[in-house]
C-alpha cells in the first residue's frame, strides 16, 4: 500500500498529545471527585472503561481521517517476474534535417522523424523481453525515459517527438555520452545502443570518437543507423506565398557512423523503410542475454472509500454511546 498525498500523514503526530491532555484532564477530574465523595471513585474498572470509550472512539476516528486524507493506494496489478532480454537504449536524432521530406510510408512521402518513429514503434513491439529506454538529442542530448519494460510508455513518448525538441544541430557525441553514462552501472551481459541519425556531428561539446571509446570501455555496443537519402533533399519553408519545397544539399557522415558501430563492435544500417531495421533485430538476437528479476507495479486504484465507511462507523458509535443511559450514568 502507498498514500498519494504521504506528507499528510505528519498530522498523526497530533494524537500522542492528544492522548496526553485528555488524560492529564481526567485524572484531575478524578483526583477532584474522589476528593469529594469517595464513593463516586471510578473503582469499577468497566466505569472507567466506559469513561473513556467514547474519546478513544474519537481519537480512533480522527486517525482513521488523517490516513483517508493521505489516499492510500493499492497496487491493482503487482508481480516480479523473470525476464532473459537485453538492456536497450534508443538515441533519436530530432534535428531540423530530420524534416527533409525523402521517404515514403505507406506509398506518401513523409518526413524523415515520422518515418523513423514508425520503425522505433515497430521495434519496441518486437522486444518484449528487453528493457528499453530512449535518449533524444540535437544540438542537447537528455534522457527522455530510463530502461523500463513498460513498452507502452515507450511508445507514447516515441509518438510525441517532435522536431527541433533540443534543438535544431546535431550533437552526436553528446548523446553516446548521455547513453553510455546511463548503461554503465548496469549488470547486463549485453548493453546495447541503437543510435539514429541523419546527418553529421555539428554539435556538443563531448567528441563523438571520445565518447565512442568511452563505451567501448564500459561494453556498450553501438548499432548506428544512418536515415534518409544523400544529395538534394526537399524540405518545406514558409514563405510570405505560403509554404514552399525548397531543395537543400544533406550529407550523412556514414564514415564516423561506421567507425562508431565497429570500434564497439556493433553494426552500421541505412534505413530507408521499416523493412531494413529489421536486419537490426537478427544482430540483437544474437546477443547473450541476460536473466533480471522485475517487479512490476502496472497500476494503483484508491481505497479511501474503506477508511470513509470506517470513519462514519466510528463516529456514530461515539455518538451512540456518549449518548446512551449506560454512559450517562458512569
Amino acid at each position: 500500500m502507498i498514500f498519494a498525498n504521504a506528507w499528510v500523514l505528519i498530522f498523526l503526530a497530533l494524537i500522542p498529545l492528544l492522548l496526553i491532555s485528555y488524560f492529564t484532564k481526567a485524572k484531575q477530574a478524578s483526583l477532584n471527585i474522589s476528593l469529594v465523595d469517595s464513593k463516586q471513585s471510578f473503582s469499577n474498572i468497566f466505569d472507567q472503561l466506559g469513561f473513556h470509550l467514547p474519546f478513544v472512539l474519537r481519537i480512533l476516528a480522527i486517525t482513521v481521517a488523517i490516513v483517508m486524507l493521505a489516499r492510500p493506494q493499492l497496487g491493482k496489478s503487482f508481480t516480479v517476474s523473470k525476464h532473459n532480454g537485453l538492456d536497450i537504449l534508443l538515441a533519436v536524432d530530432t534535428s531540423q534535417s530530420m524534416s527533409g521530406l525523402d521517404l515514403e510510408l505507406n506509398g506518401q512521402v513523409v518526413d524523415r522523424l515520422t518515418v523513423l518513429k514508425f520503425i522505433l514503434e515497430d521495434f519496441v513491439k518486437k522486444r518484449s523481453e528487453d528493457r528499453l529506454g530512449l535518449v533524444v538529442f540535437g544540438e542537447q542530448a537528455y534522457t527522455q525515459c530510463p530502461l523500463t519494460l513498460d513498452h507502452g510508455a515507450i511508445i507514447d513518448l516515441i509518438d510525441h517527438l517532435e522536431i527541433g525538441m533540443v534543438g535544431n544541430s546535431t550533437a552526436i557525441g553528446s548523446a553516446i555520452a548521455v547513453a553510455a553514462k546511463r548503461l554503465k552501472d548496469l549488470e547486463a551481459k549485453s548493453r546495447v545502443l541503437i543510435l539514429m541519425t541523419d546527418g553529421q556531428n555539428t554539435a556538443g561539446e563531448v567528441s563523438p570518437v571520445i565518447a565512442t571509446e568511452l563505451a567501448k570501455e564500459l561494453g556498450i555496443k553501438i548499432y548506428t543507423v544512418g536515415i534518409g537519402q544523400e544529395g538534394e533533399v526537399p524540405f518545406e519553408v514558409d514563405t510570405p506565398q505560403g509554404p514552399m519545397l525548397v531543395k537543400t544539399e544533406i550529407a550523412i557522415d556514414e564514415e564516423l557512423l561506421i567507425q562508431i558501430a565497429e570500434s564497439t563492435g556493433g553494426q552500421y544500417f541505412r534505413a530507408k523503410t521499416s523493412q531494413e531495421l529489421s536486419k537490426v533485430y537478427q544482430y540483437i538476437d544474437k546477443l547473450e542475454k541476460t536473466e533480471v528479476e522485475v517487479k512490476e507495479y502496472n497500476s494503483f486504484v484508491d481505497i479511501y472509500e474503506y477508511f470513509l465507511w470506517a470513519l462514519f462507523a466510528l463516529f456514530s458509535l461515539e455518538i451512540l454511546l456518549a449518548n446512551s443511559i449506560l454512559f450517562r450514568l458512569t
